[in-house]
C-alpha cells in the first residue's frame, strides 16, 4: 500500500515537472515574436492577480487571409510574418504548414465563428465572417495591484506582448513592454 501511494506522488510530480519543462522549452526554445495588443473590453475587468490580453490576431477573417476558409470551433494554424513592427497573420490552416525561416506558425483554438460582425470605424454591420481565436496566451499573471494598469493603459501607453513560439506551435508569454520597454520577463523562478 505504502508503495502504491508512493509511486501515485512520484508520478504526480513527474507530471507537474513535464509541465514545467515543456513551457521552459518553448520560452527558451521559440522564435520571440512581438504581438499587438486589441484594447481590453471594459466588461473583462481585472480578476484576481491576472490580466486578459486581446491580440490583433485573435479575431480573424478568412476572406481576407490565404489558406483555409471554413473553420468550427477547433484547432487552427496561423502563419504569421513580421510586419513593420508586429507579426501578423498571413493564413490559415487545418493543419500546421511547411514555412520559410521569415514565418512563424502558432498553434491555437477556434473559440467561436461571429458570421457578421459590427465595424465601428463605420458604424455598420458587416458580412465578413470572423473567427475567433485562442492561443493560450490570453491571461497573464501579474503582481497584486498591478493588473489594471495593463488593462487600461493610461493615455499614450501602449502594451506589447513578447512571445516565444516553439517549432511546434505551442507559445508562451516572454515578457510585457509598456511603450517597447520591458515590464515584467517571464522566469522559471
Amino acid at each position: 500500500m505504502i508503495r502504491r501511494i508512493g509511486l501515485i506522488l512520484l508520478l504526480q510530480t513527474l507530471a507537474l515537472l513535464a509541465m514545467v519543462a515543456i513551457k521552459q522549452w518553448t520560452l527558451s526554445t521559440g522564435t520571440e515574436i512581438l504581438l499587438e495588443t486589441q484594447p481590453i473590453d471594459p466588461r473583462s475587468l481585472f480578476g484576481g492577480d491576472y490580466v486578459q490580453l486581446n491580440y490583433a490576431i485573435s479575431r480573424l477573417r478568412p476572406a481576407e487571409l490565404e489558406g483555409d476558409d471554413t473553420f468550427d470551433r477547433e484547432a487552427i494554424y496561423v502563419v504569421l510574418a513580421k510586419g513593420e513592427r508586429y507579426w501578423q497573420a498571413l493564413s490559415i490552416h487545418h493543419e500546421r504548414p511547411e514555412v520559410p525561416p521569415d514565418r512563424v506558425v502558432i498553434k491555437g483554438r477556434v473559440q467561436f465563428v461571429q458570421e457578421g460582425s459590427w465595424n465601428p470605424v463605420t458604424g455598420k454591420q458587416e458580412l465578413a465572417k470572423e473567427l475567433n481565436v485562442h492561443y493560450g496566451i490570453e491571461n497573464y499573471f501579474v503582481p497584486e495591484g498591478e493588473g489594471k494598469a495593463l488593462e487600461n493603459p493610461k493615455s499614450g501607453e501602449k502594451v506589447e506582448i513578447q512571445v516565444a513560439v516553439d517549432s511546434l506551435g505551442n507559445c508562451g508569454i516572454k515578457g510585457v513592454l509598456i511603450n517597447g520597454q520591458p515590464r515584467y520577463r517571464e522566469r522559471l523562478f
